[in-house]
Order: C-alpha cells, then sequence, then structure tokens
C-alpha cells in the first residue's frame, strides 16, 4: 500500500538516528471565505459534527443545498453544496471538517469532503483538519484526509503541467506574469508563491563571511544553518565510502558539494545555473578540485547530455530554487535514468510544505507515489534541526517554519 500511515510514519522515522526550499500545498485560508455572523443551519452543522450525527450533517447539506435551487442536480445547487460543506467560524476559522475531525468522526468527514470541503483549509491558528486529527490520535481519519490531500494534489499538479504547457503560448504566458505580479503586490510576503521562474535573470549576492546567499527580493536561496542537513544527505548519498560517482545539482553556498569532496569521490559532477553562482566557483577553484566537473547550465539541458555520454551515478542530490514542485517530478523522470542499478541512492532537500506537518506529510506521499511508479522507493528519515530566529536577520521571508524535525528523503531502487 502506498498511502503512508501517519501513525506508522511517525513511529518508523522516531525510530530512526542520523548523524546529523518546488511542491508547495496552497492552503484554503479562512480569511478567503465568505465570512457572515454564524446562522441556525450553521450552527446545527457544527454541533452535529461535533456529536458524530451523520444523517444530520447529510440532512442539513441536502436541505441547505435544496432551498438554493429546486433542481437537485443543477450546478447551482452542487455549488451551494459545496459552499455550506466548506464554511467556516468567522470567529475561529474552524470548519466542519476540522471538528468533525478532531473528534474521530470519520464518516462525517467523508461525507463532508465528497460534498467539497476543502481538506486544506486552515483556521486562525494555522491549523488543518488533519493537523486536529493528527493532536487527537484519530488515524483513520488521518489517513483519509492524506487519501483525500494526496489525489487533489496530484490532480492539481497535472492541472498545473496543462497550464504549463499553454503558457509556452507567449501571449498566454505575458498574461499568466502580469496577473502574478498583480497578485504578489496584493498578498502577505508569507503567501507569495515559492516559484520563481525568471531567477536566473536577476542579480544574487553572497554575505562576507559566504553563510548567506540571497536574490534580489532578499529572499535566502542558501542558509549556514542547512549545514547539519547537507552534511547527513552527503552521509546518505556516499554510505561514508571513498570512489562514489556522485551529482548535485543547486550548488549554493557549496555547502553539501564540500562534504561530498571530503569522501574522495571518484566523480563529482555539479550542475549549476546561475551565472553569480558559476563565476563564484570558479573564483574558489571548484573546476580544479579532485574529480569535479562543473556543468554550467540548467539541469533540463544538462542532465540529459550527461545521460546521453552514459554517465551514471551512486548518489544524486537535488536542491534548487524557485522551481516549482512539477519539475521535482520532472527532474525524477531523469533520475530514475541516471541512477546506477542497484544500490544507488538519491536525495533531495525537503522543503515540501514546510510550516504545516500535515501538508508536509500529504507532499512527502505525492513524492512517494511519483517515485513507486518509476520502480524507486522511499523513506523519510527524521533529523533533528535547529533554526534560531536571529538567523533570519536580513532575511525577508522564511523558508522553515520552527520546526525541529526534518524529514530526509532516502531513495533507493525497489527491491525484487
Amino acid at each position: 500500500d502506498i498511502l503512508i500511515s501517519f501513525k506508522a510514519l511517525k513511529r518508523r522515522l522516531n525510530s530512526l538516528s542520523l548523524s546529523a526550499p518546488t511542491l508547495f500545498i496552497m492552503e484554503a485560508s479562512c480569511k478567503s471565505l465568505p465570512h457572515a455572523k454564524l446562522s441556525e443551519q450553521s450552527r446545527m452543522m457544527f454541533q452535529a459534527c461535533e456529536s458524530g450525527r451523520l444523517p444530520e450533517v447529510i440532512a442539513l447539506l441536502d436541505v441547505g443545498a435544496g432551498s438554493y435551487s429546486g433542481d437537485s442536480e443543477s450546478s447551482d445547487n452542487h455549488e451551494h453544496k459545496r459552499l455550506l460543506a466548506a464554511l467556516q467560524n468567522p470567529n475561529d476559522g474552524l470548519s466542519p471538517l476540522m471538528v468533525a475531525a478532531k473528534h474521530g468522526h470519520i464518516d462525517i468527514c467523508r461525507a463532508l469532503l465528497d460534498a467539497g470541503a476543502p481538506w486544506n483549509a486552515i483556521d486562525q491558528y494555522g491549523q488543518c483538519a488533519g493537523n486536529y486529527a493528527t493532536n487527537n490520535q484519530h488515524w483513520e481519519v488521518v489517513n483519509l484526509l492524506v487519501e483525500y490531500g494526496t489525489k487533489a494534489e496530484l490532480i492539481l499538479g497535472a492541472s498545473i503541467r496543462l497550464e504549463k504547457k499553454l503558457s509556452a503560448v507567449g501571449e498566454h504566458k505575458a498574461e499568466q506574469e502580469t496577473i502574478a505580479k498583480d497578485e504578489k503586490a496584493s498578498i502577505p510576503v508569507s503567501h507569495e508563491p515559492c516559484t520563481k521562474p525568471d531567477y536566473l535573470q536577476h542579480n544574487v549576492r553572497y554575505n562576507p563571511t559566504n553563510t548567506l546567499l540571497l536574490d534580489d527580493d532578499d529572499d535566502a536561496v542558501m542558509m549556514e544553518w542547512e549545514r547539519p542537513l547537507m552534511n547527513a544527505h552527503a552521509s546518505i548519498l556516499t554510505s561514508n565510502t571513498h570512489g562514489k560517482r556522485v551529482l548535485n545539482v543547486g550548488f549554493g553556498l557549496g555547502i553539501i558539494d564540500n562534504a561530498l569532496q571530503e569522501c574522495k569521490p571518484t566523480s563529482h559532477v555539479i550542475i549549476e545555473a546561475h551565472p553569480v553562482v558559476y563565476d563564484k566557483m570558479i573564483k574558489d577553484g571548484w573546476d580544479k578540485k579532485p574529480g569535479v566537473r562543473i556543468c554550467f547550465g540548467r539541469w533540463q539541458d544538462e542532465l540529459p547530455n550527461l545521460i546521453d555520454e552514459g554517465l551514471i551515478f551512486d548518489g544524486i542530490f537535488y536542491d534548487t530554487y524557485g522551481e516549482h514542485f512539477t519539475d521535482l517530478e520532472d527532474f525524477h523522470e531523469l533520475v530514475a535514468k541516471a541512477l546506477h542499478k542497484p544500490d544507488g541512492i538519491y536525495s533531495f532537500f525537503n522543503g515540501l510544505a514546510p510550516d504545516n506537518l500535515f501538508f508536509h506529510g500529504v507532499a512527502c506521499n505525492c513524492v512517494k507515489i511519483q517515485l513507486s511508479h518509476l520502480g524507486l522507493d522511499a523513506e523519510f528519515a527524521s533529523c533533528e534541526i535547529q533554526v534560531n530566529e536571529k538567523d533570519w536577520e536580513g532575511v525577508r521571508r522564511k523558508y522553515w517554519h520552527g520546526r525541529d524535525t526534518y524529514y530526509l528523503p532516502i531513495v533507493t531502487w525497489k527491491k525484487k
């Protein structure tokens, strides 16, 4: 069964010990939904969800939708039913799905989800239905929400792929960029999209101590606090042995590449696309280090060329900046062609949905499913990490939000 059981996942991750930025799930914020004083119908809905009265929940949904339109099959009727399922309390942002999940009423959760309740709606404290179910150890409800969330994200990913194909047409692309700029100007910094398609066309700069790499917006491309994580990734990729063939995509501060060099690889390929970062690599002598080959360009262009050359890698690492989850999926297609069988190891910086543990779990599940289709198994090992508030000084927007556990991906070929 590919679907991650959160209870088993937490137990498995917590039992592992190590020596040690993309999918960004869009949250359905309570502030984005229409609010009004709770009606009697809404109050009854919340009470029924709390007490577990499924027939009453279904009746309220049906009566509410039926009062809006006499035609039970009309599109307006279904839309009104969806709005009823998605209502949130204007005082705290709680939704019927959150209440049902908190109390473990799985049948009500399923009915609300089927009626159109968003699985990823959050309350005014940033908590979703999955958080409430997890915190109260209702694991069947958690797995139901993971299943719905995973399906929704996979469908969303397919939709985004189609949109990206359409954006190849100049006029449509220009229109989308104009919309994106307008949206960026009207939303809080913390809610801005994490993707930056034009990243390579803008400047980046290193601080004097080489512990911070910032883009033009003062957003961090890479930071020193990642060092323990990068060391752990390098340890996993090389099994702490010499003579491996390794590939890193995205140099940044060079933290993982320094760690890989300590394991004396016979071949160490680095793909870096940003001209400022590439120039610094040359200035620092990376092109003269043992076994190092620098490929200056986008991985979308460089990695297929390496594959055509017949290069195979024992360890592959991916840590790019400003890319979308669909880019990660495209990269995985190439990993399946470049990773040595049967004992190659692949990993990536796991900044998926970093501000909510439940969303993070759904994102990891999506990755696990996609990799499984390529013949690869994914495990997520826990690493303890500390990021202090002072580490973010001079950075406009955080890309890690207070969690002290990092789930490190370990991807290997499926055992026959």
